[in-house]
């Protein structure tokens, strides 16, 4: 496998560029010139020194081309998965050469030349991607990775020429739900971002964490963990110079207590009297991750998808949303059945199913116009609870335009 560091000087012209893209290297690349379909990836990107920019984060790419300053990029492709991921906050330049992606989510990196020192890094299901990011269509499941990489000394590479030197990988844990006490594993592996070979040992360091403590794989790789009280927990592997790996999530319930897809108690146990379901204020909690209360969105940086979850002492059946655009004193509610915006009384609209459980996520299927909108959070749980109206949590006001 060749090195895949950009070549550092500006007169190699096209051909070697065009070397670069096929690589893909670096985060330059043409125009998409057919588009594949919707699929629904996750995408995420990290910065220098382990610093995560954007978590593993699931995105519905859309047919929609999406904007780079003098020109566009496939929708469908990995650089439209990035885009819609992190709201359209990167900086993409089309020049002479192609488009090329200098930043994300506030992270920007030189143009490519003589003084180019650091890149960004794509892979695609823990390898080198072979094609450009806009050129790169995905197939439902993919993973896309972005991070930073350094390939000579720079503002932002002080110490080191070829940093991360180490790309952590893992693998599904053993069991992806478990009771309270009973092991659970995790096998990771390592891979030199240079070759995207497999390299016979982690680095040194490498240990994986829950959270709140960490665990050092064994020589083959694996950490072992039990937990002592029910929830959701990720386990992530670091190590100094690499790229943490994906991070795995483990559901642990306490027998049938409702979570993680268990019944709860089938019946009672004698001489003790089984608790009645919670309800109550605040039974179910919204809490929605695109969209920003009171935030203005430019018709380019809007979020497309509305994204979030339910929190619930029993179990969450069903959660419903309503988005309401007001524009020039004239009203409009989002139609779920017919999937786009229609006429509707100011101040009122109607609620569409978005999901069963308690995570949620709803692809709107074009760009929100200009206008102030309202979205509104329903759910329900298996005790009969629904969720108390609050701004901020199950109601977001947020303006486009």
């Amino acid at each position: 496998m060749p090195d895949h560091r950009p070549y550092r000087s500006a007169a190699a012209g096209r051909t070697l560029l065009a070397a670069l893209v096929a690589a893909a290297a670096m985060l330059s690349f043409a125009q998409a010139a057919l588009a594949g379909e919707p699929a629904t990836v996750t995408v995420r990107a990290e910065s220098f020194d382990g610093v995560t920019l954007l978590p593993q984060t699931e995105v519905t790419t859309s047919s929609t081309p999406v904007p780079v300053e003098g020109g566009t990029c496939s929708g469908t492709s990995a650089g439209g998965a990035l885009y819609d991921a992190v709201q359209g906050n990167w900086k993409a330049v089309k020049g002479g050469l192609g488009v090329e992606v200098l930043g994300i989510d506030g992270v920007d990196l030189p143009p490519f030349g003589s003084e180019n020192y650091a890149y960004w890094s794509f892979w695609v299901n823990n390898s080198f991607a072979t094609k450009g990011a806009c050129e790169e269509e995905l197939s439902p499941g993919t993973h896309v990775l972005f991070f930073a990489q350094c390939f000579a000394t720079g503002p932002l590479c002080p110490t080191s020429e070829t940093a991360p030197e180490h790309l952590l990988t893992s693998k599904p844990p053993s069991a992806a739900t478990v009771g309270v006490n009973e092991p659970v594993s995790v096998t990771i592996g390592s891979l030199s971002t240079s070759s995207g070979a497999a390299e016979p040992a982690l680095p040194t360091g490498t240990g994986v964490s829950d959270g709140s403590r960490t665990v050092t794989p064994d020589a083959g790789g694996t950490a072992s963990f039990t937990f002592s009280s029910p929830g959701v927990y990720t386990l992530q592997a670091h190590a100094p110079n690499a790229v943490p790996s994906d991070p795995q999530t483990v559901c642990v319930h306490s027998g049938d207590d409702g979570r993680c897809g268990t019944n709860g108690p089938a019946g009672g146990v004698s001489g003790f009297k089984e608790a009645a379901p919670y309800k109550g204020p605040y039974a179910l909690v919204a809490h929605t991750t695109t969209f920003l209360d009171g935030h203005r969105y430019t018709r380019t940086s809007a979020p497309r998808s509305i994204t979030g979850t339910v929190l619930a002492h029993s179990g969450v059946s069903s959660v419903r949303a309503e988005l309401r655009r007001r524009f020039g004193g004239r009203c409009s509610s989002f139609d779920g059945a017919r999937t786009r915006f229609v006429h509707a009384r100011c101040g009122s609209g109607s609620f569409f199913q978005i999901s069963t459980g308690g995570a949620y996520s709803y692809y709107l299927p074009a760009a929100l116009a200009r206008g102030r909108y309202v979205l509104d959070i329903q759910a329900s749980d298996v005790a009969g609870n629904g969720i108390t109206p609050a701004r901020g949590t199950s109601r977001i006001v947020f303006y486009v335009g």
